[in-house]
């Protein structure tokens, strides 16, 4: 058998979450309803569905061992009592085995007393109900809604899907307090009578669900009782552990600490004496910055100004670029004696390659500088052995590379995918691909860009593993000959209306002659421009959106008539300056907006500024637990200050100022930065590479203006 676990906060401790979700005393992990029937609830669950397991495009692996955990829930608290490991084999002979080892484990666990609590993969096979009721056991298991029940009438018993006997059920209100949280939410529940799955043990059959949205959804509990006349608030009480569980175990599964982040460069301390701080939330950034304001200026660095040389000319080559805003920042940065050349540009992505060949074409026309984007682009996978001749050619016809840029798929560590974590996935591989570029071509700079996670990802994928993916680059890249720093940066300090936290690593090759001692406590990075201690506020959502007209739920045209700002407003609203110059006049582009169902637009109208999803809970049926999204699903923005993170905003359902809508692409296109004039490649009907496919682009994409910053700090070296 596995381990058992005595402490109620063991549990805390093995996930790092700490003992205020988990222990009893004031936080509700069990109402006394609950319990006032069984001594505690045995849950059983598995990692079977945990995204850790689920294959990817292109990889195969057949070879991670499931775990199937027992929980233990009562008035002490929550923790696991019995877990054991298997190889998983065959479809079949897995529905088979997991019923089988659970009971093993319920046979080593103390049950007497405790109700048995799992979910449909157990629910459903009658041989594990069967062993249950062998073992005078209790049992509350759902049960898919296509399973077929039969149900005891006065003639006989009556065989149907369950969820058909929703059609005329009688429903009532049921309040059920969520643990580790000071709320309730609304349950609809009924008793669906008396029957059982199959040839299975006789039970009671219920149902519940959350919302006005009616049929079976996300949202629905179906299931059956293996007990003695129980009340539907115990049962609903009880089985809402298979859902609320989940939460907890993800964290679990996390690494129990991010690494040190006074430990980030290669295994040692940070070289350059300032390490990131981890910006957690909107409201931890504000009171950061808030104290560094206070703190006493940071001097600037003596640079040598020596990167540039007589012809003025700094060649880039950009990988991973998306939809261009890392290489846009660059071009846009300069001044007449210096100033960017971008000679490569390598994306795999066929609609990503249109809007980087479509935008140079326009940075050419708009630009005073001529002949600054490549001559060719076109769809390539930078891994293969054409791509990287492809890219030493376009170097070596110029006069070598320069300055190497970019920002390799993340979804890996991102925040929004939290449970991909781990260097495994094939997306954080892709790192050294963009390391082993930077090595062969030598530039005199890198720049990558990333998200947060890749500080406490840890490479091996193994919870115990000493090196963390950033750590891994810095190794890397100090034995090639460069000095290397790291520094979070948030897009807000450079009059991005959006605070948007990315980690940014920039390697300086000792070549240049450059002491490490020479940036000081804060590296080779420009220093914010806007927010607390410097002349100029954040910029706000209403400066970057607020002259646009309105437009309604699955707004599709392309180009719309606009009131075009007279000077002095521009004058007076410079980032929407930035955002117009070189943009048609009198016209708007991509102003479109997705469809959403009316029930969410009956949503989005309960929403105040600043609310999120938390302002209509009670409606929130298509989610299996709200609890686990993110704070900003549902978040209605706010005029006056910077917006939250965009990511891919209508997946976020993120709701305009004061139109109940979400945003539209061109709305979200200028909280990034990114000019008017821009447009994203794809069909504007939402087909394939359409509306969808903008949208991700713009999601995953570098904000121009941070990207500007730090190449014309680069231009000072």
């Amino acid at each position: 058998m596995g381990r058992a676990v005595e402490s109620p906060l063991a549990y805390a401790e093995l996930n790092g979450t700490g003992p205020v979700l988990l222990s009893g005393g004031d936080v509700c992990l069990v109402s006394p309803a609950a319990l006032s029937r069984w001594a505690g609830i045995l849950l059983i669950e598995d990692d079977s569905a945990r995204s850790a397991r689920r294959g990817m495009a292109g990889v195969a692996d057949g070879t991670s061992n499931m775990l199937l955990r027992i929980h233990r829930i009562d008035h002490d608290g929550a923790r696991i009592v019995a877990e054991r490991s298997y190889l998983p084999g065959s479809r079949a002979s897995n529905a088979t085995r997991r019923p089988e080892l659970a009971l093993d484990l319920l046979d080593a666990a103390e049950v007497d007393g405790c109700v048995v609590v799992c979910g449909p993969t157990y629910g459903c096979s009658l041989s594990f109900l069967g062993g249950l009721v062998e073992r005078g056991l209790d049992a509350i298991a759902e049960i898919r809604p296509s399973s077929v029940v039969a149900v005891e009438r006065r003639s006989s018993p009556h065989e149907t899907p369950i969820s058909s006997l929703l059609d005329h059920v009688r429903w009532r209100t049921l309040a059920v307090p969520v643990p580790g949280a000071s709320r309730e939410v609304t349950y609809s529940v009924a008793h669906l009578g008396t029957g059982r799955l199959g040839t299975g043990p006789r039970g009671s059959l219920f149902a519940a669900q959350t919302g006005a949205i009616t049929g079976v959804h996300r949202g629905t509990v179906l299931g059956i009782c293996l007990a003695e006349a129980p009340s539907l608030e115990e049962i609903i009480q009880a089985a809402g552990w298979v859902r609320w569980t989940r939460s907890l175990v993800r964290r679990f599964e996390r690494p129990a600490n991010p690494p040190d982040t006074a430990h980030s460069n290669s295994g040692h301390r940070v070289k350059n004496g300032r390490h990131p701080k981890l910006r957690a939330n909107i409201a931890l950034s504000l009171r950061h910055d808030q104290i560094s304001s206070a703190a006493e200026p940071m001097l600037a660095p003596s640079l040598k100004r020596s990167l540039v040389t007589s012809h003025g000319i700094l060649n880039v080559v950009e990988l991973f670029a998306g939809a261009g805003g890392m290489g846009l920042g660059f071009l846009l940065a300069g001044r007449k004696a210096a100033c960017y050349r971008l000679i490569y540009s390598g994306e795999v992505d066929p609609n990503y390659a249109q809007t980087l060949k479509t935008n140079y074409t326009t940075v050419d026309r708009i630009r005073p500088r001529r002949n600054s984007t490549p001559e060719h682009i076109s769809a390539i996978d930078l891994r293969l052995k054409r791509a990287r001749e492809a890219v030493a050619a376009a170097a070596a016809d110029l006069g070598g590379a320069d300055i190497v840029i970019g920002g390799p798929p993340c979804q890996g560590f991102s925040n929004a995918n939290r449970n991909s974590w781990r260097s495994s996935n094939p997306h954080n591989e892709l790192i050294d691909v963009y390391l082993s570029y930077v090595i062969s071509l030598s530039p005199k700079v890198f720049v990558l860009e990333n998200v947060q996670g890749i500080h406490w990802t840890l490479r091996s994928g193994s919870r115990q593993a000493q090196s963390s993916m950033l750590e891994h680059i810095v190794a890397r890249m100090e034995a090639a000959g460069y000095d290397v720093f790291i520094q979070l940066l948030d897009a807000v300090w450079f009059g991005v209306p959006q605070f948007r936290s990315r980690f940014f690593i920039i390697g300086i090759h000792r070549d240049l002659g450059y002491a490490r001692e020479t940036f000081g406590s804060w590296g080779p990075f420009p220093q914010p421009s806007h927010g607390p201690g410097t002349s100029r506020p954040y910029s706000t959502v209403r400066d970057a959106i607020g002259d646009l007209p309105p437009v309604g739920n699955g707004h599709l045209d392309e180009q719309a008539d606009y009131a075009e700002p007279a000077q002095h407003a521009l004058d007076a609203n410079t980032f929407l300056g930035f955002l117009r110059a070189g943009a048609d006049a009198e016209l708007i582009t991509d102003h479109t907006t997705s469809r959403h169902a009316d029930y969410v637009i009956e949503r989005y109208r309960r929403i105040p500024p600043g609310g999120n999803w938390e302002s209509i809970a009670d409606s929130l049926t298509n989610y299996a637990d709200v609890r686990r999204t993110h704070s900003n699903i549902y978040r209605r923005l706010v005029w006056d200050e910077p917006s939250i993170t965009i990511g891919h905003y209508r997946k976020s359902m993120l709701v305009h100022p004061s139109q109940d809508r979400g945003l539209s692409l061109r709305e979200a296109a200028r909280l990034q930065s990114f000019p008017d004039w821009f447009r994203f490649a794809g069909n504007p009907r939402g087909q394939r590479g359409g509306l969808v496919q903008k949208q991700q682009q713009l999601a995953n994409a570098v904000c121009p203006l941070v990207a500007k910053a730090i190449a014309e700090f680069i231009l000072s070296l």
